[in-house]
């Protein structure tokens, strides 16, 4: 048995050793030539998943790779692995972790005991705890399940889904007719989930996978039946005994526990009983249930969407991410658990929060907040809106922000020239303190000089993006561009194959990345007056002049040769190439992978309730036809002459994967140049050999548009 003092000075031998190894390979390196950044450094970087202080400050939890870890905050102390495990919450006596793993074969809640150094297995739930997959995760993770402490440290909140017990009926004009024999129909009807339309049709479905099941068996001829109807529901596990029992009962759909520091209540989000699947729309509000009489009582109410809520320290507020119902830009609410108060915390500053804690005076919260090309981290007062920086002001992606009982923060830091580094800020510090690098190969590596760059477009806005420098680079030589079309880049480091990056860099490239605004992504993480103007299909105007305009500050600068200029993007920002190639021949080339609404008709028929209306502004495709071949690039394919490189995975979801398709084959019907990459058994983005052979075919095709034989001296 280790004591807690005992347990962490038992390493005191090895973060000796590590520091003198740390020194000695900083010396050894200082003396060596550094490398070029190639596809497979890239495949070694890591960054944590999650980050949690203990209540008392002393330890911080975080996952990585989907392991956990634990580390002293001091500086200078070594990681402990504890095990497998996701979704991480401490003890109010800092002495237990919870977390929860499969590694028994089904996922279940673990406890580490920090005392003992051991992980104990809590929960045994037949088959495994059953989160569901749509619900609002956890704050900066994605994290379908969550659970809260008992403030004695005695029993643990959780939500997990359990199948009704009665049987679903379904009425013949109802949602669908239980079939009841092989070559019954599926009934579709206007009341009938969204997420059946689709369901079974491709061979690689992207919603539900339990209708898999059920066309299975209709298709080898035996009795097909309806999956099962499925509610969240909220658990209390004892840590002593482990007994679970049930908090609720009906059909609320409960989720995002969060214990009250009287031990008393229980607040959380809920659907009031509406299923969340894929774009559905539907209301969630926060609920405030008594432990000892399982009675709720509803805190918010209405339309949109209001869910991960926090109890302050001492009981009076609770916090909670609000939103507007469907796609939108998270903000911070409060509310008196009386219901007499209620109002936007960030109403003085209009920005996405990324997520955020109560500081322990519950007068302030802190809040980790997107700001354009940074992600700050701030204080922000109840009452007044107040907001005071906490963290520096650099240029940086700070994530993953938790605060302790005792004031002290920590988050997830990257930049250009670091990435992974867990940083730690005392109670009254001014300076923050490295703590965890989880990438200092990285120091090994030949970087581009990585900068903010800020511009006025055409219209009169400042626009804010990032710019690498190739490696080597000299004032005066001007060099040929990559423009990555992914909007809202954050000043992190750029070291991910499926984005612009470093190793383009150590070929020889600029890479930019102009922040485009656009009516696909208009209301993530950015203002109001910028939600706005990428509104509807005038937003494509915006989105060209901030990409066109940052190109030509870049060539005003001497930095960037005009002939040599080349266009990228992946998702989002494979839906900006797509469309900008329609309205430019500036690019000599152009590579889209899985990019979204090439035709922004095709998903408002195929996918039922689809959100595609809500980014087009609210407009319909019967109401106005017009715009919607406005938005959608396919209709313009006649405009482009770009040699374009289009690539997806066979297992993408239906909606990307008929884009790429459409964009090949209306290019293709044009007579236009035009290759299509299918890459098998891959999904949303490259991974293993897909993704090696992606990468030497992309960056084939760069150097043989932008890097065209130098005729000889």
């Amino acid at each position: 048995m280790y004591s807690a003092v005992s347990y962490f000075s038992a390493q005191r031998l090895s973060e000796f050793l590590t520091i003198l190894i740390s020194i000695s390979l900083g010396v050894f390196a200082h003396g060596q030539t550094k490398r070029d950044v190639t596809l497979e450094d890239l495949e070694t970087l890591k960054q944590v998943e999650c980050v949690k202080f203990s209540p008392d400050g002393a330890t911080l939890a975080y996952i990585v790779d989907g392991v956990v870890w634990l580390v002293q905050s001091k500086i200078g102390s070594s990681p402990h692995r504890i095990g497998k495990g996701m979704s991480l919450s401490w003890s109010p006596d800092s002495k237990s972790l919870a977390y929860a793993s499969n590694q028994s074969g089904a996922l279940q809640l673990w406890v580490f005991n920090t005392i003992s150094g051991r992980p104990d297995q809590l929960t045994s739930f037949p088959g495994g705890i059953d989160p569901n997959s749509w619900v609002y995760h956890l704050p900066n993770t994605s994290e379908p399940i969550s659970q809260s402490w008992s403030p004695d440290s005695s029993k643990l909140v959780f939500n997990s889904q359990l199948t009704v017990a009665e049987p679903t009926q379904i009425e013949a004009n109802g949602p669908g007719a239980p079939p009841t024999e092989a070559g019954t129909p599926l009934v579709l009807t206007s009341q009938t989930p969204p997420a059946w339309t689709l369901s079974g049709i491709f061979a690689h479905s992207d919603v539900n996978p339990e209708w898999a099941t059920w066309m299975k068996s209709s298709r080898s001829g035996g009795i097909p039946s309806l999956p099962p109807t499925k509610i969240s529901q909220l658990f209390v596990v004892d840590i002593r005994t482990k007994t679970v029992e049930q908090l609720t009962k009906d059909r609320g759909m409960y989720f995002n526990p969060d214990w009250s520091p009287d031990g008393r209540k229980i607040a959380c989000a809920s659907t009031d009983g509406q299923v969340l699947t894929g774009e559905a729309n539907v209301p969630v509000n926060i609920y405030i249930i008594d432990v000892a009489t399982g009675k709720k009582a509803s805190l918010t109410a209405g339309a949109g969407d209001r869910w991960l809520p926090r109890w302050s320290a001492d009981g009076s507020w609770i916090a909670y991410w609000h939103g507007p119902q469907s796609w939108g830009k998270h903000s911070l609410a409060v509310s008196r658990i009386d219901g007499t108060e209620s109002f936007n915390v960030m109403s003085h500053l209009d920005r996405f929060v990324y997520g955020y804690e109560w500081e322990p005076d519950s007068r302030s919260i802190a809040v980790n907040y997107v700001n354009g090309v940074s992600w700050s981290i701030a204080s922000v007062e109840v009452r007044t809106g107040h907001i005071t920086q906490i963290a520096d002001d650099k240029a940086a992606m700070k994530m993953y922000l938790t605060v302790s009982h005792s004031g002290w923060l920590a988050w997830q830091q990257g930049d250009g020239l670091s990435q992974g580094i867990i940083r730690v800020l005392p109670l009254g510090a001014r300076d923050s303190y490295p703590l965890v690098d989880l990438n200092p190969q990285i120091h090994h590596w030949q970087l581009g000089e990585q900068e903010v760059v800020r511009w006025i477009n055409s219209r009169g806005d400042t626009r804010e993006g990032i710019l690498i420098r190739p490696v080597g680079y000299q004032q005066g030589h001007k060099y040929p561009l990559i423009v990555d079309g992914y909007p809202q880049q954050g000043n992190g480091f750029k070291g991910w194959a499926m984005s612009g990056n470093q190793a383009w860099a150590s070929r020889g490239y600029a890479v930019f990345y102009p922040n485009p605004r656009c009516p696909h992504f208009w209301a993530a993480f950015t203002a109001a007056e910028d939600q706005e103007a990428a509104k509807g299909p005038k937003g494509w105007d915006v989105a060209v002049d901030d990409v066109m305009s940052g190109v030509d500050e870049l060539i005003h600068r001497g930095i960037v040769d005009p002939d040599r200029m080349g266009l990228y993007g992946f998702s989002n920002g494979g839906g900006v190439v797509n469309y900008l190639v329609t309205r430019t021949r500036r690019f000599k080339c152009a590579v889209s992978v899985a990019g979204v609404y090439p035709d922004w008709e095709r998903p408002v028929f195929l996918d039922t309730d689809s959100a595609v209306v809500f980014s087009a502004g609210g407009i319909t495709p019967w109401g106005s036809p017009d715009d919607y071949v406005q938005l959608s690039a396919v209709y313009h394919l006649d405009k482009v002459t770009t040699p374009m490189l289009l690539a997806d995975g066979d297992e993408d979801v239906h909606d990307m994967l008929l884009g790429v398709i459409e964009m090949y084959n209306g290019l293709r019907w044009l007579r236009q140049n035009v290759t299509l990459l299918r890459y098998p058994r891959q999904g949303h983005g490259f991974t293993g050999a897909a993704l090696k052979d992606f990468w030497g075919r992309e960056n084939a095709f760069f150097d043989k548009y932008l890097k065209p034989e130098q005729p000889p001296n």
